[in-house]
């Protein structure tokens, strides 16, 4: 997702700046995707982190990191995260959050 330069750390406040509270967020992963560690150039078996892709109305998809390996909802499910962050740089936005949840 590309947005505004306007900090230089992971913050809550970021998150809400490029996305809107009031709005749904669907979740359009099926299953996590595995982040592996890189040594001397080259992947290694070891997980560093799980990604998964969102959207929301008027924003555009986004990825968001997670420490450990989650349960995603179905297709096109609203979702809430537990304890989203994000970090601007440049033109980029990265989101991080501890676990998905479907809204039911």
């Amino acid at each position: 997702m590309r947005r505004k330069n306007n900090g230089s750390s992971y913050s809550v406040e970021a998150v809400w700046e490029n996305l809107d509270k009031n709005k749904p967020i669907y979740s359009l992963s099926t299953e996590p995707v595995a982040q592996y560690v890189w040594e001397d150039g080259k992947p290694t078996d070891k997980i560093a982190s799980y990604k998964a892709g969102f959207t929301q109305d008027g924003a555009e998809y986004f990825q968001v990191k997670f420490p450990k390996k989650v349960t995603l909802p179905k297709y096109m499910s609203v979702v809430t995260f537990d304890n989203i962050t994000a970090f601007q740089t440049r033109y980029d936005v990265y989101f991080k959050a501890d676990d998905v949840k479907e809204v039911k």
